[in-house]
């Protein structure tokens, strides 16, 4: 589903980045200064105890400097609670009061396009994968070795 224009801008600055994240952690008040929008805590992404999280709520991003992991509301609830874009999107939606757009039936042709094409795609990868293990891709393995490609690699690029 495409989203209009304008509608994720809406949504974030109808939000406090804040308060999106304040439910998963406790905030280090020591090292906050909440009338500048400069909030720390320890990281939700990794196990610490110091508050290495850091929030800039005037600007919407937060960063740590411990994993190195930042973004925005939606990045947020994404990694937090293990879902995708467009579902991130509906949570932060729902909370901050805003209705779902209604969905445009060329988009949603055109998504539900670009799905086919991508199981394609995968059915492609899967059967020249199993073609290059057998007896017929004896030549294309030989090559794959002259070029210096260790099965390692191989399977990490999923060749």
């Amino acid at each position: 589903m495409s989203l209009p224009p304008g509608f994720l801008d809406e949504l974030r600055n109808r939000l406090s980045l804040a308060q999106v994240v304040g439910r998963k952690v406790s905030w280090d008040m020591r090292k906050s200064n909440q009338g500048k929008g400069d909030m720390w805590a320890p990281c939700p992404f990794h196990q610490e105890k110091t508050a290495s999280f850091h929030v800039d709520d005037k600007k919407g991003f937060y960063y740590c400097f411990g994993c190195h992991e930042k973004g925005d509301a939606i990045s947020f609830v994404q990694g937090t609670e293990n879902v995708g874009f467009m579902e991130a999107v509906e949570i932060l939606a729902r909370e901050a009061g805003m209705q779902m757009p209604a969905r445009d039936p060329k988009a949603q042709e055109k998504a539900d396009r670009r799905t086919e094409l991508a199981e394609v795609l995968e059915a492609a990868v899967q059967y020249f994968r199993l073609q290059l293990r057998t007896g017929q891709g004896a030549v294309a393995r030989d090559y794959l070795d002259r070029r210096g490609l260790k099965e390692a690699a191989q399977e990490r690029w999923g060749i």
